[in-house]
């Protein structure tokens, strides 16, 4: 193996990149490469580091070198890593910010998807479960594939971020007769998809020619059974490589779960004397394939069977550059096992994801062109996922200015190291090489909003005040805060993490039609990046009438003197206008009725000279804008002597 040793000239920041950070030692400066663990954090200082991720193997060497180059920021306890990225399967026993809640974490999420759950998990996208991420314990996850499910706008909780191009290849043990297929050019999509979909399932090894047993169950002469293995469920090469197959045989099936579920009941490859086809995601010894390990290859007897698996193009450049260490101990890549040309339609030949540079490889650019058949591409952008909040509103915090300069936009600082990423084996994202652009921002993944805002409230009265609830509910009721514009004032109001509700005290001085909400700003912020915001829909209730309270008094009076009856109308809060009317009555028989205007809420009706006896007066009361009437009633009697 060629072991080349990249300094810091060579991996480096672009010129252009200003950073207040110092840069680290080169990723790739030892000559061996590097080893899992090289590459994690430190557990003990995993809450001091400014950006935590985990997620994709495919990815993580390349993020390691960047992080290298992003250096570290010292502050009084020590000196910490601006990008600390966890690896894959690396041998540290992994930790997290809140220490591990419900349970302290060993392994670490392997893959895009695993990657991606912690992520939304750490948002509070989705709730918790059994891996140990707790609510802000990762900032971002890596992906080789777009992972969520795609959003219009900004209406997705998370942003998935490109910022290399990888090229997906297909890995075999060196010598192996799928390097004599179609003539010596390799291998079409179209092949693969019939070797993973079970329609050829032997290989003859003078031609390299596909063909399904002649008796099933029986190996022909001069053929070798393939063994075709994919990488483990979550796996985003796994995902992308069946997607393509798939876009030229549908008999490749790839279901709503990216094709996680598939081959999962294809058991362990037979292996000994006689060995059998086989498709599926284990590996002889009954372990899980793990993405880019050639391991799965080079264990099985390539005299017996032929062995292929999907492959990185950046990962085998690093593994045979030394640039990153072979997982697949001791052997060498390019000369233990290689990478299976592909039979481009393009270009009328056999095409591969490097350049050979007198030992050296590099990436080949004409790979994004070449490498097509149909619909199916073997070319693929690399993520970094972030919270969308980030995204639209940098300056909200600290960490989410960290995220946006670190991740979104061509001047970001992972999009101006082109020169690390390119000794890691990727291709600039690029338009010209097939990409969106490095550090573009415009695909969103998966609506995680809160319920509609319910606005509720207390007996509405004039003269009093209500209580106006609104509830809204969140993914793992996170709290956040509540915005309603209410009779034309806006309230702000904050919502407890684990509580549904927030409540505002609102005069109610009269008795109209209170509107509130279909403001702009009007909803629910959750205070987790991974539910988005709600907004609150006009409304409207009403302000009841209050109801009065009517008293009256008349004092005894004399037959020769005109007697008055005094009414007193209340309600609570507000001094009734209006007017009484006074009726005096000889048993049923009215003898005076008389109206006037209340003053303060009172009343006096002057009578006339009534002959002696008892009189009843009844009163009666029109009403307001804002107090109701009330009709007319016995309140007390008049004596007359």
């Amino acid at each position: 193996m060629k072991v080349t040793t990249f300094g810091r000239a060579s991996l480096g920041l672009a010129t252009a990149v200003t950073l207040t950070v110092t840069l680290g030692v080169s990723a790739a400066n030892a000559a061996g490469g590097l080893t899992a663990t090289q590459e994690d954090p430190s557990v003990a200082n995993i809450g001091k580091y400014t950006l935590v991720g985990v997620g994709s193997d495919t990815i993580q060497d390349v993020e390691y070198g960047i992080s290298q180059d992003l250096g570290s920021y010292t502050d009084p306890t020590g000196t910490f890593a601006n990008v600390a990225s966890w690896t894959a399967t690396g041998t540290t026993s992994m930790s997290y910010r809140s220490g591990g809640t419900p349970a302290v974490p060993t392994a670490h999420p392997n893959g895009s998807g695993p990657g991606y759950l912690a992520l939304r998990e750490s948002l509070g996208q989705t709730a918790a479960g059994a891996d140990g991420v707790a609510i802000g314990d990762v900032d971002y996850s890596r992906a080789s594939g777009f992972q969520g499910t795609a959003a219009s706008g900004q209406s997705g909780v998370v942003t998935e971020i490109p910022f290399a191009i990888d090229a997906i290849s297909f890995a075999a043990p060196a010598g192996s007769p799928f390097l004599l297929t179609n003539s010596g050019a390799g291998l079409k999509v179209s092949d693969l998809a019939n070797i993973y979909s079970g329609s050829v399932n032997e290989v003859s090894t003078t031609t390299g020619a596909l063909q399904a047993e002649t008796v099933l169950g029986t190996v022909d002469a001069g053929f070798l059974p393939i063994q075709a293995f994919v990488p483990k469920p979550g796996s985003g090469s796994r995902q992308f490589f069946l997607k393509q197959l798939n876009q030229v045989n549908p008999a490749v099936a790839y279901g709503s779960d990216k094709g996680d579920s598939d081959f999962s009941t294809a058991g362990t490859p037979t292996e000994g004397t006689t060995p059998t086809p086989y498709v599926g995601a284990v590996m002889p010894d009954g372990t899980a394939v793990q993405e880019h390990d050639g391991t799965v290859l080079t264990t099985v007897d390539k005299t017996k069977a032929a062995a292929i698996a999907p492959f990185s193009a950046a990962k085998f450049i690093g593994y045979h550059n030394g640039v990153v260490a072979d997982p697949d101990t001791g052997k060498v890549a390019g000369t233990d096992y290689v990478l299976v040309p592909f039979d481009s339609t393009v270009s009328a030949g056999a095409v591969l994801p490097y350049v050979d540079n007198s030992g050296t490889f590099a990436p080949n650019p004409a790979y994004s062109t070449d490498g097509h058949e149909g619909t199916a591409t073997l070319t693929r952008e690399v993520f970094n996922i972030v919270p969308t909040a980030a995204i639209i509103n940098p300056n909200a915090s600290v960490k989410y200015r960290e995220l946006f300069d670190t991740f979104a936009g061509p001047g970001s600082k992972f999009c101006l190291d082109t020169k690390t990423i390119q000794a890691y084996g990727f291709v600039a994202d690029t338009v010209a090489n097939g990409g969106a652009g490095c550090g573009n921002t415009t695909r969103t993944a998966d609506v995680g909003s809160a319920s509609t805002p319910v606005v509720s409230h207390s007996a509405a009265v004039a003269g009093r005040s209500t209580t106006v609830t609104v509830t809204v509910q969140s993914i793992g009721n996170g709290g956040g805060t509540v915005k309603i514009t209410i009779a034309g004032v806006q309230h702000t109001g904050t919502i407890a993490p684990g509580a549904t509700s927030t409540s505002f005290v609102i005069a109610t001085p009269h008795a109209v039609t209170i509107n509130y909400g279909g403001a702009g700003s009007d909803g629910f912020t959750p205070n987790l990046a991974g539910v988005l915001p709600s907004p609150i829909g006009a409304g409207a209730f009403p302000v009841a009438k209050a109801t009065p309270v009517v008293r009256a008094t008349a004092a005894r009076v004399s037959h020769t003197v005109a007697g008055k009856v005094v009414v007193t109308v209340s309600a609570t809060g507000l001094t009734p206008t209006g007017h009484v009317t006074v009726v005096i009555k000889k048993g049923t028989t009215t003898k005076v009725t008389r109206t006037v205007a209340l003053s303060g809420g009172r009343a006096t009706a002057t009578l006339i000279r009534l002959p002696r006896g008892t009189y009843y007066v009844y009163v009666s009361y029109s009403g307001s804008s804002d107090v109701a009437s009330k009709g007319s009633t016995r309140l007390t009697t008049l004596t007359v002597t």
